[in-house]
């Protein structure tokens, strides 16, 4: 049954920072939750989600179409609140394509991205009459093209580019220093000029100085239509100059291809808009990018419809993480804080600093402590954070809370390590709380598993004794 809450949402001076915790409920709520429903567990505000959504809306210009990323979370419960608030979905699996017709996102709202589409998941997105196809090759388009003929239908499509220039920022650049996702260097200076550099080879889409041999290979496909161009460069950007730099150059990209004579009309920029994981940085400036991009639209030769991938700014923010410390220990000098939670549960590999954005409930004294927190699986890969600030008084049995973790936590994480529970999950919305999904119990991790060698598995355990 669901809880009624008096909502509260107070602002912590020991947040590490000023600013008030981004999931907009009081340390008490949050507390009644970890008290409810145990820890580990995530906790997640749909109201926030809906302020997320509504910015989006307000600010992007007419010409856009907002689709929410399933990669960022998946849960049935959150992708139901954005099918409602109009959301189409942008899936990369078939499984992501059932989470999504079953929580009420509609088929030709949906758009299918990612490398490496098999034909079975190709052909079960024809037959459940998606919108978009994002090619990836030409072998891929031949392949889609051959089950759209068996099918019988005309399958419309971009074409994912690889472009030949990118920010100095952008993902694929910043992994190689195991950064991306982050927003340590995102800040800049207000209207600074962006640092446009040479790309490299990618294991995503078609490089753009073959992207012109590559669309006319599409183009002669008789049951593909090829509506326009895919180009997603950027994560996480905070600074709005650096992904108006980039979406600027995709609608450079497709005004030459339009120029050449193939007519596309559809831009899909994918996602990129970032959220602070800390509490200085500043927040995406929405309104001021929304201004821009119009400004950008209203003088280009060619009108376009575009289309944009969101999840981690839409649900980010609405997401927190909690887990309780099992151990104080120290080691060499360095004091260890263990959880009963883990990298099995929140995978932060290149982003670790962003579990910093955290407090221990119900402590109110200086955090002026330093040390590392631990999980508890049996591998010195999970740590999740290094030299963050608690209190001095932190004990055994205290609750951490870590702010946004609404994206990429729960299914982006190696969940069957050591083969410890799932966390549970609960939606706060307009006062009230829910189990949105149970904890997990140790059968789950057996289900489809069989043992077709084990006839005798009884008589060995009893010979063996």
């Amino acid at each position: 049954m669901a809880e009624k809450l008096k909502h509260n949402s107070m602002k912590n001076p020991n947040l590490n920072g000023d600013r008030v915790p981004p999931i907009l409920l009081s340390q008490q709520e949050i507390k009644i939750a970890s008290e409810q429903y145990k820890t580990p567990l995530y906790l997640y505000n749909l109201n926030k989600i809906g302020r997320q959504y509504a910015k989006l809306r307000d600010y992007l210009p007419p010409n856009f179409n907002i689709l929410y990323t399933l990669k960022a979370n998946s849960n049935l419960t959150i992708c139901h609140k954005l099918a409602q608030l109009g959301c189409g979905a942008d899936i990369s699996s078939t499984g992501e394509l059932n989470a999504a017709l079953k929580t009420g996102f509609s088929a030709p709202e949906i758009v299918f991205t990612g490398p490496g589409k098999t034909n079975s998941e190709l052909a079960a997105a024809i037959e459940a009459g998606i919108g978009i196809i994002v090619l990836e090759s030409v072998n891929e388009a031949r392949r889609l093209n051959n089950l759209a003929q068996k099918y019988g239908k005309k399958q419309d499509v971009l074409i994912r580019i690889n472009p030949l220039y990118r920010t100095s920022q952008s993902c694929e650049i910043r992994e190689k220093a195991s950064s991306c996702g982050t927003n340590d260097t995102n800040g800049g200076e207000p209207r600074a000029k962006i640092q446009m550099i040479a790309s490299s080879s990618s294991k995503f889409g078609v490089d753009e100085d073959r992207a012109i041999e590559e669309i006319a290979a599409i183009d002669s496909l008789e049951n593909l239509n090829l509506k326009g161009i895919h180009i997603f460069t950027e994560s996480n950007v905070l600074d709005y100059n650096q992904l108006l730099a980039s979406w600027t150059n995709t609608i450079s990209i497709a005004n030459r291809i339009n120029d050449q004579g193939y007519h596309i009309s559809v831009l899909d920029f994918g996602g990129g808009i970032g959220i602070p994981y800390n509490s200085v940085d500043p927040e995406f400036d929405m309104e001021s990018f929304g201004k821009e991009l119009q400004i950008i639209f209203e003088n280009n030769p060619y009108p376009y419809h575009c289309i944009v991938e969101i999840g981690r700014y839409m649900v980010g923010e609405a997401g927190c993480y909690m887990t309780e410390v099992v151990d104080i220990k120290e080691s060499l000098g360095q004091k260890f804080i263990i959880l009963d939670g883990g990298v099995h549960q929140i995978l932060r590999l290149s982003m670790k600093p962003a579990s910093k954005y955290m407090e221990v409930l119900g402590r109110n004294g200086n955090y002026t402590q330093k040390l590392t927190l631990g999980g508890k699986l049996p591998t010195p890969l999970d740590i999740m954070v290094e030299d963050v600030m608690v209190p001095e008084d932190i004990e055994i049995g205290d609750r951490l809370v870590i702010y946004n973790c609404g994206a990429y936590g729960f299914n982006h994480s190696l969940t069957n390590f050591a083969l410890h529970n799932y966390p549970a999950e609960v939606a706060y919305c307009d006062g009230e709380m829910e189990l949105i999904r149970e904890p997990g119990n140790i059968e789950d991790f057996f289900l489809n598993q069989k043992l077709p060698f084990a006839k005798n598995l009884e008589k060995e355990l009893l010979t063996s004794i």
